[in-house]
Parts: C-alpha cells; sequence; structure tokens
C-alpha cells in the first residue's frame, strides 16, 4: 500500500469499489443466498444496495471532472455511452422478448412499442435500466445547473427522491386517491426506479463533490463518523421495512446520506493498493452486463435438475460470478472490433452449440419442470460470445504468423537465386 498525494484522488480505492459494487448487484439479482430470511434480506436488501448509488455518484463525479474546461464533453459522453446502451440492447432483444411474453400479457402488434418504452425506460432487459436512467439524469443536471444553484436543484430531486420512495414504503399507503393515483402511475410506467426519481438525486451529488471539492476537505475529519452513522441507520431503516409490504427496495431513504459520504470517504482514504486497478474497474462493466444470462443459465439448471446448491445458496452464487469473470475476461481480450461477417459467424456457430446443448438438456431434464424462456436466448448469448472471442483469437494468431510467414519466403527466394 503507499500513501496517497492529496486529500481526495484516491481514485484505486473507487475502482475498486466498483468491482465489489458490481458483485454486489450480481446478490441482488440472484436468487436467495442463506436460509435465513433477515440475513438474506440484510445482504440482498440493505448492504447490496449501496451499490447502484454508488455507480451513479462515481460516474456524475468523473463525468464532472472530464468536463472541466471541455463543453462539449459530455455530450460527446452520453453519445458514446448511448451507442453502448444500443448495441447491449440489441443483443439483449431476443431475451427480452421472451420475458414480455413470459410476464406481461400484450398483443403482437404492440411489442414494438414495448420495445422502444423499454429503451427509453427500463431497458430491454431489467438490468439495462441503469444506463438510460444515467444519461437522462446526467443530461437534466448539467443543463439545470446552469440556470439554477445546487440549493435548489437538491430540493426539487429530494421531493422527487422520497415521491419515487412510496415504491419502497407502498405499505404505509393510506387507501384513497393518492393511493389510486399512485397505483395508476405504476401501472404506466412500472416503476419509479429511474432517472427522474432516483437517478437525479445521486447524479447532483457526483457533480457536487467534485465541484466542492476544496470545501469538502474540510470536513474530511468528520466523514467517517458520518459514513458509519449514515450506515447504521440505514440498517435501522432497512430492518424496519423488513415486515411491511414493499412493491420493491430500490428506494431507501438513508441511502442519500449514506452514499455520500461514504464516497467521499473512499476518496479521502489516505493509502491505496499499489497495483493497477484498471482490469478492476473495466470487468465491473462486463459484470454488470453479462451477470444474468450466468445467473439464468446456472439456476434454470439447478431446477431443472432439482440441485438445490445451483438453484440458490452460495455455491449458485459463485458459479455466477465464475461464468460471469470468464466471459468478462475473454472480451476484454478484444483490443479491437472486428468484422461484420466475424459476428454473423460466431452468431451462427453459437446458435450451433446452442442447440446442441439445449437438446441434451432438454432430453435429460424432469419432463415437470418449468424452465425460463430466456434460458435458450441466454444460452446462446454465451456461446455466441465465446465463439466470437475464439474466432478473435484465432484471426489475431493468423495476422501474427503471416509476417513471418512472408519473411521467410523473401528469405528462401533470396537464397535461391543466390544459389
Amino acid at each position: 500500500m503507499m500513501q496517497t498525494e492529496t486529500a481526495m484522488n484516491n481514485y484505486k480505492m473507487l475502482d475498486l469499489m466498483k468491482y465489489v459494487a458490481a458483485i454486489m448487484v450480481i446478490c441482488i439479482h440472484c436468487n436467495v443466498l442463506f436460509n435465513q430470511p433477515y440475513l438474506n434480506f440484510f445482504i440482498k436488501q440493505i448492504m447490496c444496495r449501496i451499490a447502484v448509488p454508488f455507480f451513479f455518484i462515481s460516474s456524475a463525479y468523473f463525468i464532472r471532472k472530464g468536463s472541466d474546461g471541455k463543453p462539449r464533453y459530455v455530450s460527446d459522453y452520453l453519445k458514446r455511452l448511448m451507442k453502448s446502451y444500443w448495441a447491449w440492447s440489441l443483443v439483449f432483444i431476443p431475451i427480452g422478448l421472451d420475458w414480455i411474453h413470459q410476464n406481461l400479457s400484450i398483443s403482437s402488434y404492440l411489442l414494438p412499442f414495448a420495445l422502444i418504452y423499454g429503451l427509453i425506460h427500463i431497458g430491454t432487459y431489467y438490468h439495462l435500466w441503469y444506463i438510460p436512467a444515467l444519461i437522462f439524469s446526467v443530461f437534466f443536471v448539467n443543463k439545470l445547473l446552469k440556470h439554477f444553484s445546487y440549493k435548489y436543484l437538491f430540493i426539487l430531486s429530494t421531493v422527487l427522491f422520497m415521491f419515487g420512495s412510496l415504491e419502497t414504503y407502498y405499505g404505509l399507503l393510506q387507501n384513497g386517491t393518492f393511493k389510486d393515483f399512485f397505483d395508476l402511475l405504476i401501472q404506466i410506467i412500472f416503476t419509479t426506479r429511474s432517472g427522474l426519481f432516483f437517478g437525479m438525486m445521486f447524479t447532483l451529488m457526483g457533480f457536487y463533490i467534485y465541484d466542492r471539492q476544496e470545501k469538502l476537505k474540510l470536513l474530511l475529519r468528520y466523514v467517517p463518523v458520518l459514513t458509519l452513522i449514515s450506515a447504521v441507520l440505514l440498517v435501522i431503516e432497512g430492518t424496519f421495512l423488513y415486515s411491511i409490504e414493499r412493491l420493491d427496495m430500490n428506494f431507501l431513504l438513508m441511502l442519500v446520506p449514506f452514499s455520500f459520504f461514504f464516497f467521499i470517504w473512499l476518496l479521502s482514504i489516505p493509502y491505496a493498493p499499489k497495483c493497477d486497478t484498471k482490469k478492476f474497474r473495466r470487468l465491473s462493466k462486463y459484470y454488470y452486463f453479462i451477470h444474468p444470462v450466468c445467473i439464468i443459465l446456472v439456476e434454470e439448471i439447478g431446477h431443472a435438475y432439482q440441485i438445490d446448491f445451483l438453484s440458490s445458496g452460495m455455491i449458485s452464487l459463485l458459479l455466477v460470478i465464475l461464468l460471469t469473470h470468464i466471459l468478462s475476461c475473454m472480451i476484454l481480450e478484444i483490443k479491437r472490433p472486428q468484422k461484420r461477417s466475424t459476428l454473423l459467424y460466431a452468431a451462427l456457430l453459437g446458435m450451433a452449440a446452442t442447440f446442441i446443448i439445449a437438446t441434451i438438456f432438454f432430453l435429460f431434464k424432469p419432463l415437470d419442470t418449468v424452465i425460463k424462456f430466456e434460458f435458450v436466448p441466454c444460452l446462446w448469448f454465451y456461446c455466441s460470445f465465446v465463439m466470437y472471442v475464439l474466432l478473435w483469437r484465432q484471426g489475431n494468431k493468423n495476422k501474427d504468423q503471416q509476417p513471418l510467414d512472408l519473411n521467410v519466403r523473401k528469405r528462401r527466394g533470396i537464397s535461391s537465386k543466390l544459389n
């Protein structure tokens, strides 16, 4: 470990926390981890809920840092993020369509509208909601800060966050007009977990921490204590919600102060690891995109063959993380995009591998078990990416050999002339 030079520049700790937060997101989306109900609730619904606010604050902080003196940085960044989002959304459309058929009763002609709505609000698959929420919140916070102070925007974002938290505190709503209005709203938008109600608060925090870091340095001696106090209050709030009816558990009021102080504390830790943490940061990105596929594969195999330690529990979680890690590391190898023909070839090879594996899977599974529709598209997703990486490796190997073969032929030609 080495000491950092300044009070709030420990970016390596942020990189490590991004990796931990990615694993926390996987924990939330996995099945039951522990047989003890409260322990499972505490890990998944209290402790791991700090992950998404951290991602919002961290992304916003570095966006604000990058835009310092660069007026077009935010728009350029959002364009790049949007392109990446379109690409991953396209990849997840087959899986998302199966989810829609399984969970929603809508006519076929409404599917295009459902996909468009998913793209701009909740994603083409459940985990992708974060990207449009981040795009929305960064865009509007950046615009609003040109006309309003942080004070007014924090008031606005607090009101929006409090309203969004009704999703978590739903069991406390009394029957009446307001509850009827909220029920109608949820039927239309499905969730208040969005850039408007959820993301704006934490995005604003990220901007604020960067802009006011010199003033915040004066409070650094109190930050560890404030982080601890807000963590205790967060646990108390979560425990209070344990027996209350909830639509979801995204909004915890104490996430607001905890996330603020926790991020500052990470930035100000006086020691950082000597190793290069960039790989952890990049892995966290692919963990986020890939993990739902691995969850479906592991848990559905366990469900189909009635293998309890695969369908839920810590072994299941570790296998999901392992599969996610393997494919993420393989993707990190790719330094440049391949031709479209390579993508098509990988998809076809993945389809062939999927057909073989799925045939064996369904032939030997018990007849009375029902498998999620997403299983086959997820298998195709994983197999196609593996094939894509293998094709990339082979292409690279051939390119590396070509200059050597050419030089060998030249030397042979020269030597033959001399002879």
